[in-house]
Order: C-alpha cells, then sequence, then structure tokens
C-alpha cells in the first residue's frame, strides 16, 4: 500500500527519513522536503522501509542521474543529488551523528575536502556470474542485496578500470573467467598501471596459465594474484607502485589501500602535518600510508598491523625508504597494546576499519595516556562511540575533517583530532 511522505532529512546509510501516522519511515533515492509516493516493503524494529513510487514535488538539489543503472546497482545512493549538495550533507549527518551517538556538541566548523565526483575510484571488487552459455557477466550486487547487477561501465571508476571492466566482458576472456568468484583492480596513482587479483579459481595451471595471458595482453596490468583455496600466487610485478606525495608504496595483490585517487595526499597532509616529537604509533597501519611521512617527523614510528600482506608491504616500503627508526609489528591491535609499556606517546594515529576500534583496546590506548590522537574514520557511528569513550578518559576534540573521498555515495570519511586536557 503506497502513501504520501515528505522526508525532513537524510540519514547515514544513504536514506531519508520522515514519518506517516506515527512510524518513523526511511525511503533511499527521495530527498529532504521532497513530496513523494512511496510504498512500505518492510517492517523492522518500528521503522518502516519504504520505496519511491513516484516524485510529485521535487527539491531544488534534484539532479538528473547520469548513470543508467542508478537505483539498481548498489554502488551509489546519492547520483541524484547535486555535488555541492552532497558534501554539505554528509557534513550536517557527521555532526549530528556525533551529536546523538556519541553526545558530542561539536560546534566548531568542519571543513569539506572535495574533489572531481566522478571517476575517482581506484579500486574495484567485480563480482563474477556464470551464464547459460557459458560467458560470464561483470558487475557489482543490486541495492539491498547478494544479486549480481551486470555494468558495462561505472562512472565512478577511473579510465583505466573502466577499459578493463569492458575488456573483460569481450569474447577472449569472458569464458575464461567463469570460475572466478570475484576480479578486483587497483590502479596507481597515475591511472597507467593495475593490479588484479582473482578470487576462486581452483584449477592451478588454468590460473597460471590466465595470468600470464592477463599480463602481456592486457594493456596497463603489471600484477596478477591468482587467489584460491587460501593460497595467493602473485604473476608479474610482486607489487604495484603507488605514489603518494613524496613517497612510494608497493602495494601487493590483495593487500588494502584507499580506493579513492584524487584526494589521498590531502588526508594524508591532515593527519601527519606539523607533527613531530619523540614516539609516534600507527595503529592499523596498512602499507604504511601514514607511517612513512610520520617517520620523516618523529624520532620513533610504531606501525602495527594486523594483515600479512600488508604488514609485509609495510615493512618492504619502510626499507625503501631507509626507515631505520621505524619498527613493524605485526599483530592485532588489541594484544599490541596489552604488552606496550612505553607512557605519553607524542601522537597515536588511528585508522580502523568501519567497526572501530572496540572498547577494550580504547581502554588500553587511554592508559597510555598519549599527548595527542588523530583518528581516521570510515564510519561515523562508531566514531561518535569512541570519541565518547575517549571524551570521559581526558581527551578533548580539537578539530574535525570531512574528506569527501567517495561522491555519489553515502560514505563518509572523517578526520578527527583529540589532545589530552591538562591536568
Amino acid at each position: 500500500m503506497s502513501f504520501e511522505l515528505i522526508p525532513h532529512k537524510l540519514v547515514y546509510g544513504g536514506e531519508a527519513l520522515g514519518h506517516h501516522q506515527g512510524r518513523t519511515v526511511l525511503v533511499p533515492r527521495v530527498l529532504p522536503g521532497e513530496r513523494a509516493e512511496v510504498e512500505e516493503y518492510r517492517t523492522a524494529k518500528g521503522v518502516v522501509h519504504a520505496r519511491a513510487v513516484r516524485i510529485l514535488a521535487a527539491a531544488p538539489e534534484r539532479v538528473e542521474p547520469p548513470c543508467p543503472y542508478f537505483g539498481h546497482c548498489g554502488g551509489c545512493q546519492y547520483q541524484h543529488i547535486e555535488s555541492q549538495f552532497q558534501a554539505t550533507t554528509k557534513r550536517e549527518i557527521l555532526r549530528e551523528t556525533l551529536r546523538r551517538l556519541g553526545k558530542i556538541d561539536w560546534r566548531g566548523n568542519i571543513p569539506v575536502h572535495a574533489a572531481d565526483p566522478w571517476n575517482y575510484r581506484n579500486q574495484a571488487q567485480l563480482k563474477v556470474e556464470r551464464r547459460a552459455d557459458g560467458n560470464v557477466a561483470l558487475g557489482f550486487f543490486e541495492a539491498e542485496s547478494h544479486r549480481l547487477f551486470p555494468v558495462d561501465a561505472c562512472l565512478i571508476l577511473s579510465p583505466r578500470l573502466n577499459g578493463l571492466l569492458r575488456e573483460l566482458q569481450g569474447p577472449d576472456w569472458s569464458r575464461r573467467l567463469a570460475d572466478s568468484r570475484e576480479i578486483e583492480m587497483l590502479a596507481d596513482d597515475r591511472d597507467e598501471h593495475v593490479a588484479i587479483t582473482l578470487r576462486g579459481l581452483a584449477n592451478r595451471a588454468e590460473g597460471e596459465a590466465l595470468a600470464r595471458d592477463m599480463l602481456e595482453r592486457l594493456a596497463g596490468v603489471v600484477s596478477v594474484g591468482v587467489e584460491s583455496e587460501g593460497q595467493l600466487r602473485v604473476f608479474g610485478n610482486p607489487r604495484l607502485d603507488y605514489v603518494v606525495g613524496e613517497f612510494q608504496y608497493g602495494v601487493s595483490p590483495g593487500s588494502f589501500f584507499q580506493a579513492s585517487r584524487h584526494l589521498v595526499p590531502d588526508l594524508v597532509n591532515a593527519v601527519v602535518a606539523e607533527q613531530t616529537g619523540r614516539l609516534a604509533l600507527d595503529l592499523f597501519a596498512g602499507v604504511g600510508l601514514f607511517t612513512l611521512p610520520l617517520a620523516r617527523r618523529f624520532s620513533s614510528v610504531v606501525a602495527v598491523e594486523a594483515g600479512a600482506k600488508e604488514a609485509r608491504d609495510l615493512a618492504a616500503n619502510a626499507r625503501g625508504h631507509s626507515c631505520d627508526h621505524l619498527r613493524v609489528v605485526t599483530e592485532a591491535v588489541h594484544d599490541f597494546l596489552r604488552r606496550f609499556a612505553q607512557m605519553q606517546p607524542d601522537l597515536v594515529v588511528l585508522d580502523p576499519p568501519r567497526a572501530g576500534i572496540g572498547v577494550q583496546p580504547l581502554k588500553l590506548l587511554a592508559a597510555l595516556q598519549p599527548k595527542r590522537i588523530h583518528y581516521v574514520s570510515c564510519g561515523p557511528p562508531t566514531l561518535a562511540r569512541d570519541l565518547a569513550y575517549l571524551a570521559g578518559q581526558g581527551y578533548e576534540l580539537k578539530s574535525v575533517d570531512l574528506f569527501d573521498l567517495f561522491p555519489q555515495t553515502f560514505h563518509i570519511e572523517a578526520l578527527a583530532c583529540l589532545a589530552r586536557r591538562a591536568a
């Protein structure tokens, strides 16, 4: 059954929130102030989840989505919103999330760092589906499902990755990819070279032959990893070189790296600029995106990364830049903090996954009494939770920045800088 709804705000996750007959309603692809006809499709925990049937009165910020797949492919949520309004909306969502979930009433400015809102992604995870004719469809999951939605091109992928997407769907490659379940691609900072990781190929000989053919015949491909049954074999270059500022990072197939190519240098500068001292800790360090610049500014740096591939890349990147005073620890952050005994590090950089840091690691971190904490977050709800705990442990929030690394989506990357209050 359909009903009219006028939402009053956008919330984290990409939906608009409104109320109907005393019930909270969430609906995607509708803007605040618009009058829309919507229909309920499920109710969970008292919240009505609806889909838009038609827009009866559009908001001035609404634009025509340029992608023909928008609304079906699950990759984008905001293509119907003018780009500048997307960024300012994300700022207000971040501010409200800090207030509502963390009881942090941040009234200071939240600078929004933005760049070209299209062709920015340097990484893609393409899902693979075998068709009845033996060929494959490549694409992404549909919105709110795990069904594959085939795409011929993606407007937020880099030009190099879009070219490879088109080529891999051609007759020369399609049947040979049928036994894969996922194809991951990572392009370098200049969008020239690409590392590919194939997941799910069980036949060892076929996987090796496919990898070698990709290296020889696909323009720009310099590294191919074949991952099956928990093992990864790499052909071509063992690592893709990625330059950020004055530093070159080697990234192995399957290692995590930032997926947005335009604003990463700005993010790194904001995290490490004007920071100096005796000791810095880089927790959840990855391949060393923040670690290497920190090593130029601190007498001693300890970088902690639980992922074995990323930790190996981090150690190799440190050697490549002669960072002899940098120690790499391959361990979960919680385990490291349990035994680390150097009190009052000058700076701790945190870049955890979306789930945040966790209560126990936060307790151990606060016990070290670091002078400053720079927290990079891709999940505002967990950022609010963690900042609330740190505020109760004697830390004051000094600044909040928003980096719109992923335009056209609801995702928010934030940097929160904290300092320990004077005793």
